[in-house]
């Protein structure tokens, strides 16, 4: 069979046959033994058919849209939702996006109570849930300093407190236990593991620890038997994984489950824990997927649940097992450019995101993305003169990590580097001309990502050596391939246009957390800068561009032959600091790309508009 659909037909017309007991054919009889024969063949042949069809059933056979029930009627976005053990209250995150998200804790008494919101802070959140007795709702924060800690809020109303730190993604797995995601290494980008403890966090003990060192367990789910938990985990490198399952005694590393080379972002059970629930990227777009749970590690019985043009975010299951609760909506985003005349939409399709002008202002080029998965993009240019925007590496895929950089222009403007994945997904750097008179050609041995251009034609990159990831330098022939600094590297940012300085996400010594910090190429103590985001110069060297993570950027005129600004011993605490400095603008967006001139530049608007749905399961 070609298809799906090819073997329900077939799977039918076979049914009919042995309904009537006419076959649609007839056919010569068979010797005894051929008979069996064929009958063997053709039964392995059913089995595999079958197998394969319950393995990836296709979509709408589980959850009609048409019975779906929109709860809750924003104009804007809400993420996260989770039930209380009753199912009578919903509480969730009026935010846009699925991992940590500005915005504020809501809750809402179903069916048709209306959503009260019941935190006022600036505090990045995530996760939240409620307490075994429905009292309170417990959530992630994250500050400023990137600590990820519990707070918890009564659900009535009051103050939220911080509750336990250094714990993200909370949930209880009986009503005196909990299990929670714990930072064990700051310095490669926030290594999570899954712990498991008594609300005092008294008898601590590991769960589940992923590798390599940088990997990070950000959500758990314990089953109704309390034996296994199933992760969400991000890889060292930016990307989530497949979900795994890992028994709840810490005694094996698990396995993954759902649809393979997929990313995984929440997950659920049935509440006879013979299904398990997953939010997966597979096919091209984030929807409600669930597998039959087996403790052998057999595979089986892999449903695509929800399909369509819009995307769901969470899982909350009825307690009941017939619904499930998700944020349904898009999200979109679309490059910008601000120059005299104010600001225009750059038309482009899909995601757009990561622009940077070339040389002369003319044009631009950009990723973008065509499915929900954020870690499969291709280059495109656009002249911003005619409006003509095209691909220019046609279905050559880009990995772009988080905030990692993607690609580079060269400063002449007549080359790209970036860094595209091999068949085994390891990230390999590549070289590109812009006017496509030569094709691709790749830098031979070297791995690595967040590639860009430094002075002399080398690259800088960064790739991994033993547990942590490092700055390095290449030319552009693979010769010269050497460590560019001794300071472990969580991210790339930029090279300071004297090529003296590398803006780098890592922490900038034991005792302080990970910021933008600007790294000495010549030597010299890092520089801490600003909290997690992204730091860059403008072409000239007369800007220095700060964005926080998931804020604004800041646009600091730099005094004449310095790299950095006038700022605190330790870098700037917070934004107030940053505003008190003279000339500095604030765009409202966290991607710009800085142009020309001080006054022309490019940005990325996004909008996302989600509402919750309860989703019914036959």
């Amino acid at each position: 069979m070609q298809t799906a659909s090819e073997l329900r037909a077939d799977l039918k017309r076979f049914g009919r046959q042995s309904e009537s007991g006419h076959p649609q054919a007839p056919m010569s009889a068979p010797s005894r033994r051929r008979g069996w024969l064929y009958a063997a063949a053709g039964a392995v042949v059913l089995a595999a058919a079958a197998a394969g069809w319950l393995w990836m059933r296709s979509a709408g056979q589980l959850a009609a849209r048409a019975d779906w029930v929109q709860l809750t009627h924003f104009p804007d976005s809400v993420v996260q939702p989770t039930l209380s053990q009753d199912g009578r209250m919903i509480t969730f995150i009026r935010g846009p996006s699925s991992l940590t998200t500005s915005g504020q804790v809501y809750v809402k008494f179903l069916p048709d109570g209306g959503p009260k919101q019941i935190t006022r802070d600036d505090l990045l959140k995530m996760s939240p849930v409620f307490s075994p007795d429905g009292s309170q709702i417990a959530y992630t924060a994250l500050d400023a300093h990137n600590n990820y800690d519990t707070w918890v809020v009564p659900v009535l109303g009051g103050e939220p407190r911080q509750w336990l730190p250094n714990a993200s993604g909370l949930v209880w797995s009986d009503r005196k236990h909990v299990l929670f995601s714990e930072i064990i290494d700051k310095h490669q980008g926030n290594h999570m593991k899954i712990v498991t403890a008594e609300e005092s966090r008294a008898g601590a003990r590991d769960v589940y620890v992923p590798m390599p060192r940088g990997a990070m367990a950000h959500r758990s789910y314990v089953s109704p038997g309390g034996k296994w938990a199933l992760v969400v985990e991000m890889s060292d490198r930016g990307p989530f994984r497949p979900c795994q399952l890992v028994p709840m005694d810490g005694k094996s590393p698990g396995r993954a489950v759902g649809p393979p080379d997929a990313e995984c972002w929440f997950a659920a059970w049935s509440p006879d824990g013979k299904w398990m629930y997953l939010n997966s990227s597979a096919g091209g777009g984030f929807h409600i997927w669930r597998e039959r749970f087996s403790e052998t590690g057999a595979r089986g019985g892999l449903e695509q649940i929800t399909s369509g043009p819009t995307e769901e975010e969470g899982i909350a299951m009825a307690p009941d097992g017939r619904s499930f609760i998700t944020a349904v909506g898009l999200k979109q985003s679309a490059i910008w450019v601000h120059d005299s005349k104010g600001d225009r939409q750059v038309s482009l399709e899909g995601a757009a995101s990561r622009a940077k002008f070339t040389p002369d202002g003319k044009a631009l080029l950009c990723t973008v993305v065509k499915n929900a998965s954020d870690y499969g993009s291709e280059l495109w240019y656009a002249e911003l003169d005619t409006g003509r925007t095209e691909p220019l590496l046609p279905n050559f895929p880009i990995a772009t990590y988080l905030f990692n950089k993607a690609y580079d222009l060269s400063p002449d403007g007549r080359q790209v580097v970036l860094a595209s994945p091999d068949r085994e997904g390891k990230p390999r750097l590549w070289l590109a001309p812009i006017d496509r008179r030569l094709p691709p050609r790749q830098i031979p041995n070297v791995e690595g990502d967040g590639p860009m251009f430094g002075p002399g034609g080398e690259i800088f990159f960064r790739s991994r050596e033993g547990t942590y990831g490092f700055a390095y330098r290449v030319r552009e022939d693979g010769s010269g391939l050497r460590k560019a600094i001794e300071h472990p590297v969580i991210y790339m940012d930029d090279v300071s246009p004297d090529g003296q300085w590398l803006a780098v996400y890592t922490r900038p010594s034991e005792d302080q957390s990970a910021a933008i910090v600007a790294l000495p190429l010549g030597g010299g103590p890092p520089v801490r800068l600003f909290s997690p985001g992204i730091g860059k110069w403008s072409p000239d060297g007369k800007l220095l561009l700060l964005s926080p993570k998931c804020g604004n950027t800041y646009v600091i005129p730099l005094p004449a032959r310095r790299v950095l600004p006038e700022m605190p011993a330790g870098g700037f605490q917070d934004e107030r600091e940053v505003l008190r400095l003279p000339g500095v603008r604030v765009i409202d967006s966290l991607d710009v790309a800085p142009g020309p001139t001080p006054d022309i530049y490019a940005f990325m608007r996004e909008t996302v508009q989600r509402n919750l749905y309860r989703i019914p399961v036959r």
